[in-house]
């Protein structure tokens, strides 16, 4: 495993091209179907990201959870258990996005909220393929010294960082779809409607 900074590390290799292909293949395939079971929670809220307003595939976390597919399941859970404890929970989903479209600046938890969840938890994010200009996180390089860092993506290793940690995902401008499968790890459900959880078994 290679320590980046505090907030963040990156597992190379954590699945190989040929699952992030089977896993890039299936999100596409299950994408209207994943966006029928409810409605993008983001725009719902009127949270709607810089580069892609409404409808996105990963809006869908509070009524979908990949770990329900099994294609997807019989090649994430073996990965997941391998790096996490059994029982913990997992919210699982995934994004897309085409030409121009991309997710701006967030986090998975507030860390301001008076009314949220008291505990951080661990975020991940797996690139499957398609076309892409990294990721950007505002990590905290040392004790109150935070800094904007991009991180090239490679089909197969996971990514994992703090869930109180910004980040964003810059548009591309060329064909194809970029698909990655991001998930949250926490002792205690984290945040979110807690039907949207499965066990790491």
């Amino acid at each position: 495993m290679e320590q980046k900074g505090l907030e963040h590390q990156i597992i190379p290799n954590w699945l190989s091209e040929a699952e992030c292909d089977i896993l890039y293949n299936r999100v596409i395939e299950t994408e209207e179907y994943v966006k029928s079971t409810g409605p993008d929670e983001a725009a719902v809220l009127g949270q709607f990201s810089y580069y892609k307003e409404t409808d996105a595939l990963g809006g869908r976390a509070a009524s979908y959870n990949y770990l329900d597919d099994p294609v997807i399941y019989n090649i994430m859970m073996p990965a997941i258990r391998r790096i996490f404890n059994v029982g913990l929970n997992v919210r699982m989903w995934a994004n897309t996005f085409r030409k121009g479209e991309g997710i701006g600046f967030h986090a998975h938890r507030d860390a301001s909220a008076s009314n949220g969840p008291k505990q951080t938890w661990a975020s991940c994010v797996l690139y499957c393929g398609g076309p892409t200009e990294g990721i950007w996180f505002n990590l905290q390089m040392k004790p109150k010294v935070f800094e904007d860092v991009h991180l090239k993506n490679k089909k197969g290793d996971l990514i994992i960082f703090s869930a109180d940690v910004p980040h964003w995902v810059p548009p591309h401008e060329t064909d194809g779809i970029r698909v990655s499968i991001a998930f949250d790890v926490s002792g205690d459900g984290g945040d979110g409607d807690p039907r949207m959880l499965r066990p790491v078994k």
